[in-house]
C-alpha cells in the first residue's frame, strides 16, 4: 500500500486482507502454543535442560555433579 493510496484513501486490496489474516493466523496460534506450553510446565525448570546434555551415561554423573556445584554456589551465596 503506498503513501498516496492512504492519502487518496483507496480501498485494500483483497491479498492485503489475506496477508493480514494469514498473520492474524499465526499470531492466534502462537499465543495458543504459550498458552498451552504454561500449562503443561514448559516453563518450569529451564535449567534442566543444560544439564541434561552433559549426561553422557546411564547415571547422568556429569550432570549430577554439575548440579551439585550449582546447587553448593547458590546455597553460599544465600548465606545458608
Amino acid at each position: 500500500m503506498c503513501p498516496n493510496c492512504i492519502l487518496n484513501q483507496a480501498s485494500l486490496s483483497s491479498g492485503l486482507y489475506t496477508a493480514f489474516g494469514v498473520c492474524a493466523f499465526f499470531f492466534v496460534v502462537a499465543i495458543a502454543a504459550i498458552w498451552w506450553a504454561f500449562r503443561n510446565g514448559e516453563f518450569e525448570d529451564v535449567e534442566e535442560t543444560k544439564f541434561d546434555m552433559m549426561d553422557d551415561d546411564v547415571e547422568g554423573a556429569a550432570g549430577a555433579h554439575a548440579r551439585a556445584i550449582l546447587e553448593k554456589q547458590r546455597l553460599a551465596r544465600t548465606g545458608n
